[in-house]
Parts: C-alpha cells; sequence; structure tokens
C-alpha cells in the first residue's frame, strides 16, 4: 500500500497522498474551531455575579423609663429639732420711736427627709430684745395654745408675721406699758424649743 503504482513516477504519486492528507488535516481543523472552540467561548469567558451581602440592622435601643423617686418621710412623720431652722426678721432695719413695726418668723426643713411640723399660735413666739432682756413677747398678748401641723418637705419653709405696737410688754398684756426707747435691739425668733439667732433692728 505505502509503494505507489501506476504509469506515472512515483513522485507524482506521493504528491497527491500529500495534498489529500493537508486538506483533511484543514477540514478537521476546521470542524474542531467551529464546533469545539465555539462551546470554549460560549461557557467559559462567563464571570459569575456575586450574590449581594445581607445587610444586618442593628434594632434601636429601648429608651429607659424614669421613675420618679418619692420623698423619702420619718417612720413616725414628725420632724426633729436638728431638722428644723428658725429665723426672725423685721420688714425694715430703722423704724421711728412709736411705729408698728412688722416681724416675720419663718420656719425651714433643713432636713434629709419630709416631716410634720407644729407651726401654729401655740408653738411660735417672737420677741424684742435688749441685750438679751426681753423687753417685748407676742406671748404676752397673744397667749394661745393652737397648734397647726403641716407637711415640710425638704427645703420647705414656713413664714408668719405679725405687727409690734412699738412698746414693751408684760403677762396678760397691759395697755399701759411705754414706748421702747430709741436705741439699737434684736428681733428673736421661737418654734418649740428652737431658737431664731438674734436679728438687728433700731428704732429712732
Amino acid at each position: 500500500m505505502l509503494t505507489p503504482v501506476g504509469p506515472l513516477p512515483p513522485g507524482v504519486y506521493w504528491r497527491r497522498r500529500l495534498s489529500v492528507i493537508a486538506v483533511l488535516v484543514l477540514v478537521i481543523l476546521l470542524v474542531w474551531f467551529v464546533f469545539f472552540r465555539g462551546s470554549a467561548d460560549d461557557g467559559g469567558d462567563a464571570t459569575p455575579t456575586p450574590a449581594p451581602t445581607p445587610t444586618q440592622t442593628t434594632p434601636p435601643a429601648p429608651t429607659p423609663t424614669v421613675t420618679p423617686t418619692p420623698s423619702p418621710t420619718r417612720s413616725d412623720d414628725l420632724c426633729l429639732d436638728q431638722d428644723i431652722l428658725v429665723e426672725a426678721s423685721s420688714e425694715l432695719p430703722i423704724y421711728p420711736v412709736g411705729s408698728t413695726p412688722t416681724l416675720s418668723l419663718t420656719i425651714i426643713n433643713i432636713g434629709t427627709v419630709e416631716c410634720r411640723r407644729n407651726v401654729g399660735p401655740g408653738a411660735n413666739e417672737l420677741r424684742i430684745e435688749l441685750q438679751g432682756q426681753v423687753l417685748w413677747s407676742s406671748d404676752d398678748c397673744n397667749p394661745s395654745d393652737a397648734s397647726d401641723i403641716i407637711s415640710l418637705t425638704r427645703g420647705d419653709e414656713f413664714t408668719t408675721q405679725l405687727m409690734w405696737d412699738g412698746r414693751t410688754s408684760a403677762a396678760g398684756c397691759p395697755s399701759d406699758q411705754p414706748l421702747v426707747e430709741a436705741g439699737e435691739y434684736t428681733v428673736v425668733g421661737r418654734n418649740g424649743t428652737i431658737e431664731s439667732l438674734p436679728t438687728a433692728i433700731r428704732l429712732e
């Protein structure tokens, strides 16, 4: 089969064989290129689309509820003397002799808890003094045992006022008491057993 047979020279037959083989090789390459290369182009270059990353949503923090703290109270509900501050004053620092100065008594809760205190006339007193000597007392002309118990929260205050007639006083409130002369005096207040610091008042 390998030796050419025919009237022509062997070289002619070999060239014909080589030409046929070359044509067959080209046909095979063309078929491979069309079918196999095309299939590779269709599926090989596709780039997969990445899946979206899920977004995590953080729920809002709950708003804390503020509960008001009730005012503390004592078990017996009564103010101790150490919880009370008493202040006494006059409306003006200077008055004419024979006038009627307005005096004030203030009771303040300086403790740490709400408590009750008797602030009635029977527990209160205002005095005019000269170097510790009592010249006038509200108890002489207003002898009352009336009570008035009120609740005072921390920092609360109660104030009462009265008019002093500018005269000295005595038990039973006699009407012939003399006028207090010009000079420097002090106003002192009391609630229960708690007394205020003296406050200056001057008569001219």
